[in-house]
């Protein structure tokens, strides 16, 4: 028996488009920069018309910003879906939580937010676009505080820790994917992991 032909709402077609729309900005972000992704590009990348991004999107920064907050939604809960797996053990923990962050700060997603940042730097209009998703993710990222860090949050200073291992990691990332090489090099990540190892256990002898 033929499977009965199942008719999609108005609101189902909607978000499919849109869907391809912010997919199709995303990989032109991470592929040629924020300069080069042009409505044109995004439409025929996402196999759309230009009439359809008009409507959804008048204006190129309605698309990158949208796209930018499905980014960080999606960055946000695959960051705390992993984290619910992470060993209770506060030791095991620390490196576990560690290699998680080091996950999300060396993929894609963080080049493409290192991207937009910089070209923001000279186009106020895209920085207005920016500022309030970057707002809404540092909320939302320390809101989900208590579940990364699990008993490793009862240790005085904690916080002001993960903020000094964040920005060593943030730092690397830049360079691992930003700085010019003539031949890949071994990851200093291991090395570094070490040591932010090191200065989490100083805080559990001083607790």
């Amino acid at each position: 028996m033929a499977t009965p032909h199942v008719r999609r709402t108005q609101e189902e077609r909607t978000a499919e488009t849109r869907g391809k729309l912010l997919d199709a900005t995303i990989q032109s972000v991470l592929d040629v920069g924020y300069a080069a992704t042009t409505t044109r590009r995004v439409t025929e990348l996402a196999g759309v018309s230009q009439g359809a991004q008009t409507h959804h999107f008048p204006y190129r920064v309605d698309l990158v910003g949208a796209a930018v907050e499905r980014l960080a939604a999606q960055r946000i809960s695959e960051t705390a879906a992993k984290a619910r797996s992470l060993p209770t053990d506060p030791a095991h923990r620390t490196v576990a939580l560690l290699d998680l962050l080091w996950q999300d700060l060396s993929g894609p997603i963080f080049r493409i937010f290192v991207k937009l940042w910089i070209a923001a730097a000279d186009d106020p209009e895209l920085y207005d676009r920016l500022v309030p998703v970057e707002k809404d993710m540092r909320r939302q990222i320390m809101a989900e505080a208590a579940n990364l860090g699990g008993d490793l949050i009862k240790v005085p200073g904690w916080e002001s820790r993960l903020n000094i291992a964040l920005s060593a990691m943030r730092g690397l990332a830049l360079g691992d994917a930003f700085e010019p090489r003539e031949q890949p090099r071994p990851s200093a990540w291991p090395a570094m992991r070490t040591e932010l190892e090191r200065m989490f256990r100083a805080g559990d002898s001083a607790a």
